[in-house]
């Protein structure tokens, strides 16, 4: 589990697995979820060799998640709501192997 710190209105920037840099996550189907109150909510999701698909029906993060480089996912622009969020990434590589990080953003304004 990780801590990332960003300023309000910054671009927010959370690597998927952040030790596995080495695998390449593209052969692999992934999702990103984010969390607040014991609920989630997915954003993202990508399987191997196809364009992402953004769960848009989010009020909260609709317009405002993209999928970066090596799977990242990029929050755009931070918002005082997004405090205390976990989001996750989960990587299937078997049905029952799926390799799961979390982070939990702390925003702060300048």
């Amino acid at each position: 589990h990780y801590v990332k710190e960003v300023r309000l209105n910054q671009t927010l920037e959370i690597p998927c697995l952040e030790d596995m840099t080495s695998e390449n996550l593209s052969n692999y189907p992934l999702k990103w979820l984010v969390e607040k109150n014991g609920r989630k909510e997915e954003l993202v999701t990508k399987e191997p060799s196809c364009p992402a698909v953004y769960k848009n029906s989010s009020m909260l993060y609709g317009q405002r998640v993209h999928l970066g480089l090596n799977n990242s996912l990029e929050v755009f622009p931070t918002k005082i709501m997004d405090d205390g969020r976990v989001f996750s990434c989960h990587v299937i590589y078997h049905p029952q192997r799926v390799q799961k990080t979390s982070t939990t953003v702390r925003v702060f304004s300048k």
